[in-house]
Parts: C-alpha cells; sequence; structure tokens
C-alpha cells in the first residue's frame, strides 16, 4: 500500500478542524457547563418515517484518495471523512444541524473551573480500540502529549498549543486538563480531525499502516488511485451503530463523472456538487438534493513576503479591485453570502457587520499610484478548483480588476499537484476555509503570527493580543468587541481576499437515510432505505 508522502506543509483539509458553534452551546462553554446530554443528531429533515436498517455498502465519490492513515497527518477531505469512521475525539462538532451543536463523543462530559484555566474531562467507560485494548485516559495523555511535541511538527499543535500546559490522569476515566491561559473554547477545539484520540501502545509506523482507533468502522484495505474501503466495527461502544455494514470511498476526481455515477447509481453519494451543477441533480429521479447554509468561502491569498503585496496600498487596491456583486451574482447564482474579507461567519454571535471595501476602480488607481504603480500592476494567480466555482470567480474577479489598471494572469493547476507544489509557495494564490461560529481555531491556524496555516504571512501585534484575549473572555459582550477589532483590522489591512461564502450541497441516491450535509460525515448515523 503506497500512500503520497505528506509530511510537508501541504494543507488540504485541516480546514475542517473549524465549522458551526451555535450561540447556545457557545454560551454553555461559557459558564463551563459543556456537557450535553444527546449524542445523536436528530436529522428530521433528511429522515424517513421509517426505522434505520441495518445493512448494505455506502458509496462515497470523493475527488482525492487518502493521503495518510496516521488522524494527525490528514492531508484530504478524503482523509477527514475516513478518520471519522476510524477514531472518535473527546468531543463531536456538528455543523450541518440546525444550532451547530457540540456532542460528547469520548468524552461523556466535563466541568470548566471558574477561571477557565482547568478543565476536567470524565471519560467513557468500556470502549476499546479496535485491536482490543481497552480505552483510558492515558490514551488521551498520549494522544495530546503526541500532538504537543513540537519536534514532530503536527498541525494541530496551532490549535491546542498555545493554550494546553500539561494533563494530569486523575483515574483511568478522569483527567485534567491545565492550561497556559484561560479558554472557553477548548471543548470545541478538541472536536477538531486532527485531535483523535489514538491508542498509546501503538507505533508511528503502525499508525500508517494498521490504523486502529475507537471509531464506528475499522479499516479494511486502500486501493491506491481507486478506492479506500471500511467494514462495521462490531464492537463500537454506541450500541446499534453503526449500521451500514461496509463503507467505500471511491476516488472520482471530476464532478461530471461523479454526478453521472451517481444518476445511475453506481454510487450512493457525491459530497460537494457545486451550484453549476445543481441542473445536473436537481429533479433526477431517485436523487436528493441536500444543502447547507453552513458552508465555506474562498480565499484569495496574497503573500505580504512576495512583492508588491507587502505594501498594504496594493492589497487594499486588490480588495477595491474585486466586483463582489458580481460574483455573488455570476457564481453563486443568488445563493450564499458576499462577504467583506473577514473570517467570521454572519451566523457567528461573534459576526461584526464591518462593510466590503467597494469596488470602487478610481481607488484603486489612485491607491496603486502611491504604491509605485501609477501605470497599473500586472501580477499572477494560481489557480485550481478546490471548490466548485472557484475558478469561475477567479476570471470574474479578473475582469473585474482590469479597470482598475491590474492584469490578473491566471495559472492553473490540477488539485492534486496544486496543494503539493503551489500552494502556499507562490505569491499570489487560493485556498478555502469553512464558515464558522466560533473563530477561534481558525484564527489560532491563520491569523496569529506563528499559526502554521497563516497562508499570506501578514500577521499584526494587535490581533495576536485580540485573539488571545478572546479565547478567555467569560463574557460575551467582551468577546463580540474584541472580536469585532479583530475583523476590522483583518478586513482593511490583512492580505486574504474573502469576497463570499457558499453552502454546502451534497447529493445523494434517495435510498441514503439521515445524512446531514456539513463539512464532516459521521457515517455511524447514516443508513441505507430498500430500494423501492
Amino acid at each position: 500500500m503506497d500512500l503520497p508522502n505528506t509530511d510537508r506543509l501541504n494543507r488540504r483539509n485541516f480546514l475542517q478542524l473549524t465549522g458551526g458553534l451555535a450561540l447556545a452551546t457557545f454560551s454553555t462553554l461559557l459558564v463551563g457547563c459543556g456537557n450535553p446530554t444527546a449524542t445523536t443528531p436528530t436529522a428530521e429533515a433528511t429522515k424517513a418515517p421509517d426505522e434505520p436498517q441495518r445493512g448494505g455498502v455506502l458509496r462515497i465519490a470523493v475527488t482525492e484518495e487518502v493521503s495518510n492513515l496516521d488522524p494527525t497527518k490528514f492531508f484530504s477531505t478524503t482523509d477527514t471523512y475516513l478518520g471519522f469512521m476510524l477514531y472518535d475525539n473527546l468531543t463531536r462538532r456538528s455543523d450541518g444541524e440546525p444550532g451547530a451543536p457540540l456532542y460528547p463523543q469520548l468524552a461523556e462530559s466535563w466541568e470548566m473551573s471558574d477561571d477557565a484555566l482547568t478543565y476536567t474531562f470524565f471519560l467513557r467507560k468500556g470502549v476499546t480500540f479496535q485491536h482490543g485494548t481497552p480505552f483510558t485516559a492515558k490514551d488521551v495523555e498520549f494522544s495530546i502529549q503526541r500532538l504537543l511535541n513540537p519536534d514532530l511538527g503536527l498541525r494541530a499543535r496551532s490549535v491546542i498549543g498555545p493554550v494546553v500546559d500539561r494533563l494530569e490522569i486523575i483515574d483511568d476515566h478522569t483527567i485534567r486538563f491545565h492550561l497556559k491561559r484561560p479558554s472557553v473554547t477548548l471543548p470545541y477545539a478538541l472536536s477538531t480531525p486532527g485531535l483523535a484520540i489514538m491508542p498509546h501502545d501503538r507505533t508511528d509506523e503502525q499508525f500508517t499502516t494498521e490504523p486502529s482507533g475507537t471509531g464506528p468502522f475499522k479499516f479494511k484495505e486502500l486501493v491506491a488511485g481507486e478506492r479506500t474501503t471500511v467494514v462495521r466495527n462490531e464492537n463500537y461502544w454506541d450500541a446499534g451503530r453503526p449500521y451500514l455494514d461496509e463503507v467505500q470511498l471511491l476516488v472520482i476526481p471530476e464532478t461530471p463523472t461523479a454526478i453521472a455515477s451517481l444518476t445511475s447509481g453506481t454510487v450512493d453519494m457525491v459530497t460537494a456538487v457545486g451550484i453549476a451543477a445543481l441542473p445536473s441533480v436537481t429533479g433526477v429521479e431517485g436523487v436528493r438534493v441536500l444543502e447547507s447554509p453552513q458552508g465555506t468561502y474562498p480565499v484569495f491569498v496574497m503573500s505580504v513576503n512576495e512583492k508588491p503585496f507587502d505594501d498594504v496600498r496594493v492589497r487594499q487596491a486588490l480588495k477595491h479591485s474585486v466586483d463582489r456583486n458580481a460574483l455573488q451574482k455570476v457564481v453563486l447564482q443568488g445563493r450564499g453570502v458576499t462577504m467583506n474579507d473577514q473570517p467570521v461567519a454572519p451566523f457567528s454571535p461573534l459576526w461584526a457587520n464591518i462593510p466590503p471595501l467597494a469596488y470602487d476602480v478610481e481607488k484603486a488607481k489612485a491607491l496603486l499610484a502611491e504604491a509605485g504603480y501609477p501605470n497599473g500592476l500586472e501580477v499572477t494567480l494560481t489557480i485550481a478548483e478546490i471548490i466548485p466555482g472557484i475558478m469561475d470567480a477567479a476570471v470574474v474577479i479578473q475582469e473585474s480588476a482590469k479597470a482598475a489598471g491590474i492584469t490578473i494572469n491566471l495559472n492553473r493547476s490540477p488539485v492534486g499537484a496544486y496543494w503539493a507544489e503551489q500552494y502556499m509557495q507562490v505569491p499570489f494564490f487560493v485556498s478555502y476555509w469553512p464558515l464558522e461560529s466560533e473563530p477561534d481555531p481558525q484564527l489560532s491556524l491563520v491569523y496569529v503570527s506563528d499559526g502554521i496555516f497563516n497562508e499570506s504571512g501578514w500577521f499584526d501585534a494587535r490581533v495576536d493580543t485580540l485573539i488571545s484575549e478572546s479565547r478567555g473572555s467569560r463574557d460575551l459582550a467582551t468577546r463580540k468587541q474584541q472580536s469585532a477589532e479583530i475583523q476590522q483590522i483583518i478586513s482593511s489591512e490583512g492580505a486574504n481576499i474573502i469576497p463570499y461564502s457558499m453552502p454546502i450541497i451534497m447529493a445523494t441516491r434517495d435510498t441514503v437515510r439521515d445524512l446531514i450535509p456539513s463539512l464532516f460525515i459521521y457515517p455511524q448515523f447514516i443508513w441505507l432505505a430498500p430500494k423501492s
């Protein structure tokens, strides 16, 4: 079994470590309770009136193959899907549900101290890893300490490294996190894909060749370039689940081919349909379209370590040359939300209503002249179809920038080569991240000075301080004020253009039940109805 080398910083889906956290859940974290009792999403909108059935094979079309079986080294979206099949975290988010709740997973409950400097997690009993070892607090300690080890360079370290100081095992099923500084967001952060709980009695080599978690499915095989297969974990701790016998992740890079496979019945699910492809699945017999407003946003990244983007006037000129209304009409076809270069979702309790820099070609020209480019500017944007519609968006931006005297040459790259060879390695490139209600994990990754995914290289000491202070603020009004200042600085001075957000659109055969359209897929809740 040959897996692509992913040791270098090539981020394909660590972006999924953020998602939605509702105001209600957010408030729960503020008061230190954080122990919801529900463990199963309702998904009433997609559930049939009949009861779940056991059995069947779910075939999911994915654009990329699995790149690594070690969950701390996930690289692709497919990796994340696989990770949630094989492993559990201490907590689980469900960003596709109304209210985006945070659920207990391997931690049944937790308590936060009054000063938000310690968390005590009460662990689930009677859980075993797939190779037979009982799950205990020692596995949590091992997993977190492994992530915190700077020599390993694991991506999730940017999320918990600034916060977690040490761990204290109270007993086999109780562990306490001692923090460096107050945090009201730790339980949310612990739900990220890179923070899977791993067995302490396995080696690094076994993690990459013989994965063994506490998750609902067990690894069966990986056929490079074709498929990855998992089968039901009969000893899963959540009694009665999973329902499916098997899940196959089938590599189908091209969206039209994936949709053709869906409509013909050779696959059961396409996870990223895209707005442009909606007509090809809408109204098709036997096919169901699922849409969630909790979605993603593209980012056009300018590296401040390269000219001309080291000059804030050039960055602002680019921002003024983007016709966001045209993007919303042409690319989103009326869906989605026009954004203003701030990485916080409009539905977040921490959202600040900051108007974007207007489409103003004269202002853009004046800024370029001040920066030493009176005759205009020519730049190259490296682009790949990393999310549906982003190539079309690049063309719209290219056209709207011409009026401001900015020539944008498009360097198109295949998706696979893009993440390995272009991302964060050229001066002007694309990325994407999810909308989120709780922005702290994403801000810690992308916008602080030492964030492992600080894509543009831009940072501001004020933002570093505000992010740290906000993470520890127990008062929502204070956090809103801090967040508004963070967003204003990033929007006006930062090196990222975030022109819009788009919904998540999935399509399935109508036999697929209890799927919640989301950035994450939890197949332990999915079942297949008999074909009519």
